[in-house]
């Protein structure tokens, strides 16, 4: 009881404080739970019977979105859970329990839940090619499907394909490559979960570096009896960053001395690791930010002739150029070139006007234009957040419809009851998100300048680098702002 008492004790002074960090993996039945081999099995084996309950209802269940449980789980409930809480609170926690590396992990391993003694991988292993060792593959994933997201969240067919293609594709990536090169550097959905994930208040790490460094045999790359090596293919001794941790837990399985810790933190711990920062992880920052104002402007937004834009098999009565493809190339050039030109350049103007403002010739201006672009992801998440509000608040009834009749064919257990559509709080959320944008400009600020600091130590100098980057983040903030208020 006492040692119970002590645990809570720490865990909120920790957080009221905001300094130092409080180990999960303290509180025993945590530590247990991580440490058996039939956790993440058991995770991963719900998940799996939903999303082909999902896929099933995807082909054979209603063509209706609102009446067919594959829109209604994924694009409303799931991305809510998702992006409101799972990265805010608990990093990649996702990666732990989804299932699509499943089947080529368990092909991989020749096993479900137990590791074999005399262990060797099922795959040719061959190395993944240096020049994708990068988030960019991820990067134009996300933005592909975000393109054609209005087929995605309208037609059940069309995302109980992308379900299938995205569980295929893992298995024979994993028999050439082995091991998780889809989750690192190719799912699309794990992209923007790393660069949210530094902004988690979760995190794994290594308790004391310098013990790892001089253990020679590695466990926690090379496995053992308890465990496989890292399958994201890092070294967990190492770990400064939660970006491409998917806590799997197979390194506090296997480490010998328990020498790493799930802590609990402030918010952000990561945007100020100076390892790891490159032009990819800029471009997620750019196109996360950007295309959260286009899906709040296309799919919340009163303009109607941007929804009929996004989706290419609409043929509205008002002229030809504004129908199918003719539309919906005007819609991809405004994604794709917002996404990856117009943000990236406006962004680079106000970083040369901070490198200009310093009086500081020194310090490079690429170096420069990638760390700032890791003061916008608070503002990005928050924005997504803002954005998902809504989701909830207003479909909820379609979630407790779905339950009830999942493929939308009429098969209602409890003698036909509904619910009717009945939006929760509508004037009160344009408030909501507008104050969840601010919680996120505040942090955009916090670190932005702190990112100053780190690149200009002379407090004047940094000040005045820093004014710009203000701007910009407060420009961004009134465009969302307009969005949500009208």
């Amino acid at each position: 009881m006492a040692a119970t008492r002590w645990h809570v004790r720490d865990f909120f002074s920790s957080l009221i404080l905001h300094r130092g960090k409080f180990d999960l993996l303290q509180i025993g039945i945590i530590n247990r739970l991580l440490k058996h081999r039939a956790f993440q099995y058991a995770a991963m084996m719900v998940n799996l019977f939903v999303f082909w309950v999902i896929i099933l209802s995807g082909f054979f269940g209603s063509p209706v979105g609102n009446r067919n449980i594959s829109i209604v789980f994924v694009w409303i409930l799931w991305w809510f859970a998702l992006i409101v809480l799972m990265v805010p609170l608990l990093s990649r926690i996702w990666c732990t329990m989804c299932p699509l590396p499943a089947f080529g992990e368990w092909l991989e391993r020749r096993a479900l839940v137990k590791k074999r003694s005399a262990f060797k991988y099922l795959s040719l292993r061959k190395p993944w090619p240096s020049k994708l060792n990068n988030i960019w593959l991820q990067n134009l994933g996300f933005l592909a499907i975000a393109t054609f997201s209005a087929l995605l969240v309208t037609r059940p067919v069309v995302t109980a394909i992308v379900l299938l293609i995205l569980f295929v594709v893992p298995v024979f990536l994993v028999l050439i490559y082995s091991r998780r090169v889809f989750c690192r550097f190719i799912c699309p959905v794990g992209g923007f979960l790393g660069l949210f994930s530094m902004f988690s208040a979760l995190e794994l790490r290594p308790k004391d570096k310098t013990l790892c460094r001089n253990h020679m045999t590695k466990e926690c790359v090379r496995g053992n009896d308890n465990g496989y090596g890292c399958p994201w293919i890092i070294y967990p001794g190492g770990l400064e960053r939660n970006n491409y941790c998917g806590l799997c837990f197979e390194c506090i399985k296997t480490c010998p001395y328990n020498n790493l810790a799930l802590n609990l933190r402030s918010f952000g711990g990561d945007i100020l690791a100076k390892t790891g920062r490159a032009l990819d992880e800029a471009w997620k920052s750019f196109i996360m930010l950007t295309l959260a104002g286009l899906y709040i402007l296309v799919m919340q937004g009163p303009w109607g002739v941007l929804k009929d834009w996004s989706n290419v098999f609409w043929a509205p009565p008002y002229g030809w150029a504004l129908t199918g493809v003719g539309g919906f190339l005007p819609y991809v050039g405004i994604f794709w070139g917002l996404s990856l030109a117009v943000t990236p350049s406006v962004f680079f103007l106000f970083t040369g006007a901070s490198k200009l403002a310093s009086g500081v010739r020194s310090v490079p201006l690429k170096k420069l234009f990638i760390d700032f672009s890791y003061e916008l992801i608070p503002l990005a998440l928050m924005a997504w957040i803002a954005f998902s509000i809504p989701l909830l608040l207003v479909n909820w009834s379609y979630i407790v419809n779905a339950l009830l009749d999942p493929v939308g064919l009429g098969w209602n257990v409890f003698s036909g009851l509904y619910v009717p559509w009945t939006p929760l709080i509508p004037a009160v959320i344009p408030y909501l998100q507008s104050i969840v944008l601010a919680v996120g400009l505040a942090y955009s600020i916090k670190y932005s300048y702190r990112l100053a600091k780190q690149n200009f130590p002379e407090g004047k100098a940094a000040l005045k680098a820093f004014l710009p980057q203000v701007v910009f983040l407060t420009f961004v903030s009134m465009i969302f702002l307009w969005l949500f208020m009208g």
